[in-house]
């Protein structure tokens, strides 16, 4: 399989398709399982078509640019899956072909081939929450036209020219979709500095590059009066480290041991290489840098799952392939080729879905599972405290509140004026028609708020229904 993708043809795009296929076929029938994170989404997208406001009202640290691109989707989808996994499909072909072209584009092999693309797509599909719609998908087109632009730079053989703004601009963009992103502007800067002969101002047309999608977005919720909100429930407030727990650690090394693996004995072949120019050594140098920040990126997103890597895959994908590009004898390169390609795809498959009865532990404690606790409810508008957004997979939410961790900050702060303001506006705005009390928070709640508790009455322990 090697030697036909080391021939530089339109046959082999064709048949990166065709591979796609045959890793997606099981899921073809029924979908992929659905995430937590993706019914976040799902819902962020529902409230803004409702008319609620970013961040004032709905309360998520999507980036601004993926909540639009989610609203959109969702006049289109509503909660609709299928539709969901063939927009992030199409991403993904996108992607896989932006990746090989950049490297063959720019050298980075002395021969063009599609080695590169190959292993991109089998990388990406580690984990089945890499190949999911999410805000770090589509932030990951964005990242590529930069890592792009940056080569490109690099490569010049009279200096930085203006055009070197082009890598800011896309870093800034690609924040906007996925916040932890924003990290790649010191790793622009820095290579920068390092391999070109970048100057002052052209260092300062970088960083303005990347503060200016930014500025624009923030003047757009100045003038719908959302600054505040905006600053400081996405823009300034970090995502905080979740607990290394060991199910994550277990996710990360069933998905990463192997891809490492490879990608060191590929550093090493790729650096020992003799046929290579000066450029090309700048760059395989700057892909090394970019594992290092991507690592850094991931630590970043405060949700340590799998899916989380993507933008560590390109650096990857090139130094795995330098290793098979480099193996000079073909029956072992072709046989390890193979082991990982089963090996990869099983993991894709198998931790999504069970054959033959055997499944591995991915992501157990992020998926949305299907629930009948709340069927009772169909059909009425339901707001539950807690961290259970599956609630919501199949029933109807009401108020802006998706992300509990910043839910708490106002029903776990009775006492606070604010926080019981932004309580009493969202339920004004979207009154629940049901409210089960996981957290047990409601009882404070509507005695500091009584205009509220007039309103419902209490059935269950933890249930209150609107009153007619």
């Amino acid at each position: 399989m090697l030697t036909f993708f080391r021939i530089n043809s339109i046959f082999q795009v064709i048949t990166l398709f065709l591979i796609l296929f045959l890793i997606r076929l099981p899921f073809w029938a029924s979908p992929l399982p659905l995430l937590n994170s993706e019914l976040e989404q799902m819902l962020v997208g529902q409230k803004l078509n409702e008319g609620m406001k970013l961040y004032s009202e709905i309360l998520t640290q999507t980036g601004p640019l993926s909540a639009y691109f989610f609203r959109l989707l969702d006049l289109w989808a509503t909660k609709n899956q299928f539709v969901y996994d063939t927009v992030a499909t199409i991403l993904v072909v996108i992607e896989s072909l932006m990746f090989v072209f950049m490297v063959n584009r720019r050298n980075l092999f002395n021969d063009k081939n599609y080695i590169p693309g190959l292993i991109y797509l089998i990388l990406i599909h580690l984990s089945f929450d890499m190949v999911k719609l999410s805000p770090i998908l589509l932030s990951n087109l964005f990242f590529l036209m930069a890592l792009n632009a940056t080569l490109r730079q690099i490569e010049k053989r009279d200096g930085v020219g203006d055009d070197v703004f082009e890598t800011g601009l896309y870093f800034g963009i690609a924040t906007l979709f996925y916040f932890p992103a924003g990290i790649f502007i010191i790793f622009s800067v820095f290579v920068l500095f390092l391999y070109t002969g970048i100057n002052i101002r052209q260092t300062f047309m970088v960083i303005l590059a990347f503060i200016l999608p930014i500025f624009f977005t923030y003047m757009f919720f100045y003038f719908n009066d959302m600054s505040e909100e905006f600053t400081s429930v996405w823009l300034f407030n970090f995502p905080q480290f979740s607990a290394f727990s060991w199910l994550k650690l277990k996710d990360l090394i069933f998905v990463i041991v192997l891809p490492v693996l490879l990608t060191f004995f590929g550093v090493i072949k790729v650096l020992r290489g003799t046929r290579y120019n000066s450029f090309q050594n700048r760059s395989h140098q700057m892909l090394l840098i970019l594992i290092i920040f991507s690592v850094i990126t991931f630590f970043m997103s405060g949700d340590l799952t799998p899916g989380k890597l993507l933008f560590l895959m390109a650096p990857l994908a090139f130094f795995v392939s330098g290793y098979f590009v480099h193996s000079k004898n073909l029956l072992i390169p072709e046989l390890t080729f193979l082991f990982f390609f089963f090996v990869s795809v099983t993991l894709f498959i198998t931790g999504a879905r069970p054959i033959a009865g055997f499944s591995l532990p991915i992501l157990k404690d992020a998926r949305a599972e299907q629930t009948t606790d709340y069927e009772k409810y169909l059909g009425k508008k339901i707001f539950v405290t807690g961290s259970q957004i599956e609630s919501y997979k199949n029933l109807n939410m009401a108020t802006g509140y998706v992300n509990w961790e910043l839910a708490r900050l106002d029903f776990e702060n009775p006492d606070n004026y604010m926080s019981l303001a932004n309580i009493y506006n969202n339920f004004k705005k979207d009154m629940p028609e049901v409210i089960i009390d996981n957290e047990k928070v409601m009882p404070v709640i509507f005695k500091n708020l009584p205009e509220l508790g007039e309103k419902y009455k209490k059935e269950d322990s933890e249930v209150y229904f609107l009153k007619n």
